[in-house]
Formats: C-alpha cells, structure tokens, sequence
C-alpha cells in the first residue's frame, strides 16, 4: 500500500491525475527527493529541505508560497498516522505545472508526495552479508550541475541497474565523463584506503546527497581523516573497504568488488554511530 499526496491532497492511488501533456511525463521537467520517516518525523529534514530548495533555485521553478519543511513534514506524519505507518520510504516528486513545449509558460509546481510503509528495527538496518558490486561505463554521468541534482531525467540510473540486474549484481560503480568513479546507482561512494577516508568531490558530479553529508560529519567528529578528492579506479582496487550511502537506507559495506573480498571495519563503527545519532 502506497499513500499519494498531490499538492496538499490525500488521492487513490489507483486515480487518474496527470494529464498526457504533463511536463513531468513529457520532458522529466522536475526532480525529487528520497527521506526516510522513523520515530514520528523526517529524518534530517533541514538537509533534505536545503536541497529542495537548491535544486527548485537551480531548475528555475517556484515553489508554493504555501509548502515548507514543517507544514509538509505534519501533513506526512498525519497520513503515516492514520494508515498506521511506524516507518516509511518518502519521495517527494516537484515537476513543472505549466503549458508549452520545451519552453514552458511559467515555473509554477506540482509537488507529489508518495510514502510506502517499510519494515524491519529502527530506522536503518545493517546488511550482515554485503554488497557484491561492479562497475558500469555503457553511459556516464555528463559535466555539468544538473548531474548533481536527483532531476526526474534519470536513465543513466535505470539502466545501470538493469546493467547491474543483469550481471548478478547489487549495485554498481558508475562513471563520469573523465572516466573516473562518482557514486552508484543510487548512493554516494565512500573508499577507505590506509588512514584516509575518500570521496568523490560534488564537482565530480556526483550527487550532491544528504547521508554523504551526514556521514563525513560523523566521520570527522569520530577522528577519521576525510578527503574529498577525485578516486580512480586503482583506488577502489587497492581499497581495503568500500560502502555507499543513501538517505533511505544509510550505509551499506561492499563485501565484493569485482572479486575482491573487502572488509566492513569503518563502515560498521559509523554505522553505529549513525544510528545512535538519530
């Protein structure tokens, strides 16, 4: 069971809404936002808020005058609530609401809000087996600010994963355009390698994500040396651990990549203290 909220309304989700001449159908004109609700509220909202609004500036659209974080994270509790959802996946989709063809009229919105209620203890679970992952270089991520947004426009993403379903895979590495790693199908990358901690700069055009922020403060604050700085693909070979991060699922470790068995030492000791920072 899936709750659908259009703007500020609760709708079948089996109803009939979008017009074929929607923006976000015709042209992916928008972009979204993945959250995760545990213990009655968003978690890291106010960064998840930031990048809303950054993205909306970025897009040239205007959000309503009536949304903010707060008054859409009482109408997301409010649903949870009646439908008995202790915790839930969000997506918050914003596209376009306007007429013309690649040039729209106006910048004016539509904001859909899906929720899907999710299982299990707490609000993240540690993966005991791993990920097994590989790379994938049939499309890479192109050299410019919109690849560091979640836009609607994302088939570099679906057929990564279906690269990835295809070959036996959990995850794989995807590339940017000068060839070098810049996150997954849908995470940021982090390596350890000897006493550093490493990932990709955003001006490697990897997405720009709320966990990555998340995990380098923790990181920091837990005496890890960080380094933003561009990786190679001889880094994730020489690593001795590998993981990713989302905002939904916080931190998965890399048992297997490309082969090679990798260690989970780091990412488990962040992950704990992830959890107890919520």
């Amino acid at each position: 069971m899936a709750i659908y909220i259009i703007n500020n309304t609760i709708v079948d989700e089996n109803a009939p809404y979008f017009a074929p001449s929607s923006r976000g159908y015709r042209y992916g004109d928008g972009f979204f936002e993945s959250c995760k609700l545990s213990d009655g509220r968003i978690l890291q909202l106010p960064l998840h808020a930031d990048r809303i609004r950054k993205s909306a500036l970025l897009l040239k659209l205007n959000l309503p005058t009536w949304w903010d974080e707060i008054s859409w994270e009482t109408t997301v509790l409010k649903a949870c609530k009646d439908a008995n959802f202790a915790s839930a996946r969000i997506r918050l989709t914003i596209f376009r609401d306007a007429e013309g063809l690649y040039t729209p009229n106006d910048s004016n919105v539509c904001m859909v809000t899906e929720i899907n209620e999710t299982k299990g203890v707490g609000p993240y679970q540690w993966n005991e087996e791993g990920l097994n992952i590989g790379t994938y270089k049939e499309l890479v991520k192109n050299s410019n600010y919109t690849s560091t947004l979640k836009t609607c426009s994302a088939l570099v993403y679906t057929l990564a994963g279906i690269y990835a379903k295809e070959h036996g895979l959990d995850d794989v590495v995807i590339f940017n355009e000068y060839g070098r790693p810049c996150e997954s199908v849908s995470s940021n990358i982090f390596v350890v390698k000897g006493e550093f901690l490493l990932t990709p700069p955003i001006s490697e055009y990897c997405i720009d994500g709320v966990m990555r922020k998340v995990i380098m403060q923790l990181a920091d604050a837990y005496g890890y040396s960080i380094q933003e700085r561009p990786i190679s693909e001889i880094d994730l070979s020489a690593s001795e651990e590998i993981f990713t991060t989302s905002a939904t699922r916080g931190i998965n470790w890399v048992a297997d990549y490309q082969g090679k068995k990798l260690k989970n030492t780091v990412s488990r000791v962040l992950f704990e203290q992830l959890v107890k920072s919520i």
